[in-house]
Parts: C-alpha cells; structure tokens; sequence
C-alpha cells in the first residue's frame, strides 16, 4: 500500500522528469524583457513577464530604489507607509501581523517568486512579514482584490508577491552593509538598539551559469518602554521582546535560449526572547541563600525553503512554468530559571519543546500558449499542496497561555489540496482585452471549492487605461479554529471541526491616466473603487454563559468598499508619489448564546480615510538622494462584541501620523552607500483603541502599542563589482 508520502514524492517526480524530457526552445530568454522605456515589469498574474501597463490588473510596484530609500530590511519595515496596511506587534510571543483592509493575514497571500511562503498556518497566510528579509530582492509586486483562480483559497484582499534577483551585471559581485538603528530613544553597542550585518555574493560562472549565496542578522534588543528589563525586580520586562533573526539564502541559475531553471533556498533562524514581570523570592536549591528570581521563555522559529523553478517551451509552442518547492516551519520554546540577584541563568536550560510545526510540499505548473493565435491565449493550471500541520498538546498551560495554543493531544493532520484552473486572455493585442478563469479546489478536510474570475482592460487611448475585474475567493478555517480544546479550571475555549469555509468576492474598476509633456515634467494618476464581500465569516464566540464556553462559528458577514487614489510626478531630479483612500467597513453577526439570538446594533459602513506621501530629491552632482515618506491613519470606529458581558459596544481607534526622513549617498562610484536617517519623526507609540475583540476572560484593552517611538540609523554599505 502506499503511504502518503510515497504519493507525494511519486507524483512530483513524475511531473519534474516530464517537465525536463519534453522540453524544447523556450522564447524567454530569463525573466528580462525587450520592452524599452517602461518603469516596471510584473510577473503577478501573468502568463509571461509584461510592463505594468500591459498588464491585465492593477500591480503596485515597491522598487529596489524604494527599499534602499528607506533602509529597510524586513517586508513590514517597507509596507508600514502602504495604504490600508496596518501592523501590530504581540507583546507575548514577538510575532507580527499586517492586516489588509480591515481583515487580518488569513485573507491575503504572501508569494516569493511566485510561491506561497510557509507559515503556522500552512500556506501563504498568516505570514509574519517581519520575518521575511529584504536582501536579495528585486521587488515587491502588490495586487488588491481577490486572486482566488490564480493563486487559490485565502486571496481575498490581494497578495504580495516578492521578487528575488536571479542574476547581477559583472562578473562577481560582493555587498553587503552594516546599519545601526536606535530603538525609540534607546541604544547602545550592547544590550539596546536594532544591529543588522549583511553579505551577499555573486558570480556568472558563464553566460548560462550563475550563482548566489548571502547571510542577514537582524539583532532587535527589544524595546522597554515604561518596563525596566530583565534584570529589574519591579516593572520588569520588554514592552516589546527581543528579537534575533539569522537569514541565509542560495541561488544557482542556469539560462540559455532553450531552458531556464533556478534553485533557491532559505534559512531564518529567529530568537525571541520572554522575561516574566512574575517574581518570586525563594532559595533557588537546597540549603541555598535566599533570592529573587523569574521563569523566563526562550522561542525559536526555524523555517527552510527549497523552490526549483523550471521554464521550457513544450512541442515547439506551448509555455510550461513549474515551481517545486519543499517548506518547513518549526517553532519551538524552552524554560528556564533566571537568577535576578545575581543576573544569570540558574542551573541551564531546558531542551527545546516544539508546540507548532508546518511541513509543505507545493507544486504549481502552467501551460500558456496552447492556442496558436494572435488574439486569444489559452493558460491550464493546476496547483497541489501536501500540508502536516503540528500542534502541542494542551496540557501544559503555560505553553497554552504564552503561545496561544492549547489542544486535548499532539495533533497531527493533513490539508491537502488538489486544484486545476483555466484562464483565456482574449485580443491581448488590442485596445480591448480580457481574461475569463475558473479554478475547482478539491481539499481533503472541506467541501469541494469553486473559484471564478473575470478581468478586462480597456485602453481608451495611448495614455488612458481603463481596468474591470470581478472575482471570488475562499478562505479555509486555520488549526486552531479547527482543533483548540483549552479546557481547564479557568478556560473553556474550543474548536469546531465542522467549520465551513469563507465565502468571499471582490469587485473593482481602476482608471489609470499618463500625464506626458514635451518637457521633463512626467504625471501618472490612477483612481480605484473597490468592494468586498465576505459570508460564513468564523469568529470566536460565546455559545454558553453559565458556566461560560467559547467556541469557533461561522456567523460573521464582512463586507467593505471604498477608493483609492494615486499619483506619480517625476521633474528633472524630483519624484513625487502621493495616495489617499476612504474605505468602508460592514460587519453583521447573529450570535446565538442559551438560545438567545443577538445581532450588531448597527452594519452601516463605517469609513477611514488614509493619506500617504513619499517625495524624493536627487542632487545628481553629489550622488545624493533626500528622501520624506508620510503616512496618516484616520480615525476608526466599529462594533465590537465583549465576550464577557456578551454586549456590543462602538470601538475607536484615534487617528495617528508617521513620518520618516532619509539621505542617501554615494561614493566611489557607487562603490561605498551610506544612508542616515529618522524613523516616525512625530513619536507614535501608543493608540488609544477599543477595536480589538475580547477574548476569552479578557477585558476591552485602551491602547494598542503600534510603535515604539521616534528612532535614528545608520547604514553604511558596499558594492564590489569586479
């Protein structure tokens, strides 16, 4: 009989050998393009690598020019100025989530070239983007609006998909940078502030052969706010815990006329380090002296990436793209004893226990070009991914409490997932084009799931783009609201097996003008409506008041729309990009609680307005670029159910603004950067908001810690190109 993983290995050999044995020439040469004068070319969401304007939807480019501008290093570090993001950090375990339009990172994707990322929660969703260094990319492709036939279940806000460079432009090439960074008004060489090390280097062995290898280490000492760290008996702690990340990545890329391949893997190591504001006063051993001491937590997340991309071109037409990858997150904790009085570790610590773990392994292929036409274009997918998830079991209520993750056992379980898809693009040649698809999902812990979509794009004249989608997407219920069972003398949280799967959809008409003059002057303005809507929404509620029960349903409905506006100005040395959206957000919800049905007092929409800016100045003599980045955050108001008193209540979250400010300068021919800078000049931390749902035996929080305050960097890199 075979097993599951004999499936899982049969199957992709199969279709890696055929992908091999049949190819012939392949008309790309690399993911470069002959088009000229074009800002960027995209990748997301189509059949071969196009300019954005010829592009069939809407794709917001993050430049590497952008990345360098702002010193950043993680992809939260970069998408904290992009609208209608929004990040919070947790003060217990160090991990970090973005929502996007209202919804957390379970309702969009998180692609690095092209393939989901693995995360607690399988993949793609629920990513930490502050896990995800930015070394090594080329840039980050965002589409908003629901992705469900392209890219699958858990689309329906949009995806990020990060681009790798593939291949430098000399022979070697050597980098790297060191960046010292203040955290807030704290630092030092030692024990505060954020150090980030980098080195990459490159070589084309020949015209067809190159490869890549690089290490990242991002050293967060945490940040202690009104706390005083972990060697303080009062107020002791981290109002932001310790962070140490370690990232390695490798590429070989082999390219000719005929074939393209690559082979990449990455590493993250990352330590986030728990001191308990829990004091206890008593001898540590047996005849010992009296002291004070805490029992503190260590965290550790190991993720690995394997991806082999292969591009051939079968029967002398067809276009066949292949991404293979194996993934692996393991998260793990220890305890130990700290000796506060004597500021060590007492005896040594524990060995590692692991209390979440995610296996993957994903392949996604495409044909392209299987109709021989200059007016219609015919794509079949298909999309299979083998999911082990692991959690611990419950019985250790610590590790319950600090990591959010209770179960009645170890579990182990599978959700694999078998899609096929098909899209068209019809008269992409001409003004008018459109791209009718319909992907089927068949999963082995759900119903069969069915995804549609439907994109056109209009050019109204050479400068004037008009873009019209409609599409669904699903999102598929995460372990713990499948399987949490926390049941003890003060919890009783539970899981629900019989969840079903969001539904969702979105709409959206994009209107895109050139604004070109004779002159240096260059304009760009784009204009969007949006809607989404989303059923069967799972919330975590409470379905029994004496003795008080929580449990995972499907009750919630959640929609929202709104529009966003953008801009682009370049003259001679100056570029201006400035954005703004007013977007609405509904919810309804019936909870049932004893029998007793409850609805939101009010679903109107209920509106926030966002407002960013970036300005860029280059003094080109100099080699100098002065970069400002601007942000502001409206006011956001919403019901919001308390799961102790069962009542819903209207929360607010104040409005806030950041601003950040850079110079940027060369030397040497390129050769020596140095970046300096200040991060949220106008010192946000706190925000006054009772937004957040309450939890199980939690009361309404105030305030949310967004940020950590007004910082200062330094970076300082180089590029040896020999």
């Amino acid at each position: 009989m075979i097993n599951n993983l004999d499936k899982k290995f049969i199957l992709s050999s199969f279709l890696f050998l055929f992908s091999i044995c049949v190819y012939s020439q392949n008309k790309e040469d690399s993911l470069k393009s002959k088009v000229k004068d074009l800002d960027h070319l995209v990748i997301t969401g189509q059949y071969s690598l196009q300019s954005v304007d010829k592009s069939i939807y809407q794709v917001e480019v993050i430049s590497q020019q952008d990345i360098r501008n702002r010193a950043a290093s993680t992809v939260a570090d970069i998408l904290s100025y992009n609208l209608n993001f929004t990040e919070t950090t947790s003060s217990k375990s160090g991990d970090s989530q973005a929502s996007l339009f209202g919804l957390d990172n379970q309702y969009y994707k998180v692609l690095i070239d092209n393939v989901p990322l693995v995360s607690d929660n399988g993949l793609g969703r629920s990513v930490d983007l502050s896990k995800i260094n930015l070394d090594n990319v080329e840039q980050i492709e965002i589409v908003r609006g629901s992705m469900g036939v392209d890219y699958g279940s858990n689309t329906l806000t949009g995806l990020i998909n990060i681009i790798t460079k593939k291949r430098s432009s000399s022979k070697w090439k050597i980098s790297g940078y060191v960046q010292e960074e203040t955290v807030g008004k704290e630092y030092d060489w030692k024990e505060q502030g954020r150090h980030i090390q980098s080195l990459n280097v490159s070589h084309n062995i020949s015209d067809k052969w190159s490869v890549t290898l690089g290490a990242n280490r991002n050293d967060f000492k945490g940040y202690l706010g009104d706390l005083n760290g972990k060697r303080a008996i009062t107020d002791r702690g981290y109002e932001w815990l310790p962070k140490e990340q370690l990232n390695l990545n490798g590429l070989v890329n082999y390219r000719s006329k005929k074939f393209n391949a690559f082979y990449k893997f990455q590493y993250l190591n990352e330590m986030v380090n728990l001191y308990r504001s829990n004091i206890l006063y008593a001898p540590l051993s047996e005849n010992g002296l009296y002291t004070y001491s805490s029992q503190d937590r260590d965290y550790k997340t190991d993720r690995w990436l394997n991806h082999l991309f292969l591009n051939a071109t079968l029967f002398n037409q067809i276009d066949y793209k292949g991404d293979f990858s194996y993934q692996k997150q393991e998260r793990n904790y220890r305890d130990y004893t700290y000796d506060i009085g004597n500021r060590k570790v007492f005896g040594s610590k524990a060995p590692y226990s692991k209390y979440a773990s995610t296996d993957v392994w994903y392949n996604r292929g495409t044909f392209s070009r299987l109709i021989n036409s200059d007016i219609a274009n015919l794509q079949i997918g298909y999309e299979f991914s083998f999911v082990e998830g692991y959690r611990s079991s419950g019985s250790n209520a610590i590790g319950g409490s600090d990591t959010g993750y209770g179960f009645d056992d170890n579990l182990k379980k599978h959700m694999d997932n078998y899609d096929v898809f098909i899209t068209s693009e019809l008269f992409g040649q001409s003004a008018f084009s459109i791209k009718p698809g319909f992907r089927a999902s068949f999963n082995t812990q759900f119903e069969n799931l069915y995804s549609y979509s439907l994109a056109m794009k209009y050019e109204l004249s050479k400068n004037s783009i008009i873009r019209a989608e409609v599409a669904s997407s699903n999102r598929t219920p995460n372990y713990d609201e499948l399987y949490t069972y926390f049941v003890d003398s003060n919890h009783n949280v539970q899981g629900n097996k019989d969840l079903s799967p969001e539904k969702g959809y979105s709409t959206s008409i994009h209107w895109n003008q050139k604004l070109t003059t004779k002159g240096d002057f260059k304009g760009e303005l784009d204009l969007s409506t949006l809607y989404t809507s989303l059923t069967d929404k799972i919330e975590l509620l409470a379905i029994n008041l004496l003795p008080l029960e929580y449990k995972y349903i499907n009750v919630d409905k959640y929609k929202n729309w709104g529009f966003m506006f953008g801009s682009r100005f370049a003259y001679k040395n100056v570029n201006l990009n400035l954005g703004a959206s007013y977007i609405g957000i509904s919810r309804s919800m019936a909870d049932k609680v004893n029998g007793i049905e409850k609805a939101v007092p009010n679903n109107d929409f209920r509106y926030t307005f966002q407002l960013n800016s970036n300005l860029n100045y280059r003094i080109k003599k100099w080699g100098t670029t002065l970069s400002l980045y601007y942000k502001y955050h409206g006011k956001e108001t919403g019901y919001v159910l308390n799961n102790i008193s069962d009542t819903y209540s209207l929360g607010r979250q104040s409005d806030f603004s950041l601003l950040d400010a850079s110079i940027r300068k060369s030397l040497f021919k390129d050769a020596i950067e140095l970046t300096i800078g200040a991060r949220n000049i106008f010192d946000v931390k706190k925000v006054k908001n009772t937004l957040s749902n309450t939890g199980a035996h939690q009361e309404s929080a105030s305030s949310i810690n967004l940020f950590y305050g007004r910082s200062y960097f330094a970076k300082l890199g180089f590029n040896i190109n020999i």
